[in-house]
């Protein structure tokens, strides 16, 4: 009688056995899936034309921070004293960070520091209002594109899980209370400087 060898049969099953009894499944584990992208606070503008007032993406601070600079265009007269405005900041998708405030170069050029004055309004976090002057009867001061054209910073957060509009309307001024003042005792009114919104926010 012809004698058959179990030697191989038994390792091949122990070699199995030690594999789980399948091939090329990684240990049959379970499969964690990846985890989601990594929403992205963006932020996107145009350049101010003469006369005209605008928001524009300053820098990004965090991933949910951007500083946001009030900027001018050329002008070209040196009579401007100082600038009050609303910003319209829609508390649905966006908050102001308190205390981000910050007066820009354009107003104190000459040295002559201005008065700032920023909050939210009482009751309404989505309404920032801002008055900035050159105070102690110090002259009118002229816009210097490109050195001496930024009037403000402030800095907004993004809320988490925001969904922004393809609009501006998620942060704009309120025009029909913005105004650029002369240098004059009772800071008049310069009519010739408008303000405009053209600044796009989103999460991507």
């Amino acid at each position: 009688m012809r004698r058959v060898s179990r030697g191989p049969a038994v390792l091949m099953c122990a070699a199995l056995i030690g594999c789980g009894g399948k091939g090329g499944d990684g240990g049959g584990g379970p499969v964690v899936p990846p985890p989601p992208p990594t929403l992205t606070f963006k932020c996107s503008d145009s350049p101010q034309q003469p006369d005209q007032v605008v928001l524009r993406c300053g820098v990004r601070l965090t991933e949910d921070v951007w500083q946001i600079d009030v900027m001018i265009g050329a002008h070209p007269t040196s009579d401007i004293g100082g600038f009050a405005f609303d910003v319209l900041i829609d508390p649905m998708v966006l908050k102001y960070v308190p205390g981000s405030a910050v007066s820009g170069s354009m107003l104190f050029q000459d040295g002559e520091v201005p008065l700032l004055s920023v909050d939210t309004a009482p009751g309404d976090p989505g309404r920032l209002v801002v008055g900035i002057y050159r105070t102690g009867g110090a002259p009118g001061i002229a816009v210097v594109p490109g050195t001496f054209d930024r009037i403000m910073v402030f800095d907004v957060q993004a809320l988490p899980g925001a969904q922004f509009d393809p609009d501006p309307s998620h942060l704009r001024f309120d025009k029909t209370r913005s105004e650029a003042l002369d240098s004059s005792i009772q800071h008049q009114p310069i009519p010739s400087i408008t303000f405009s919104d053209q600044i796009l926010l989103s999460n991507q």
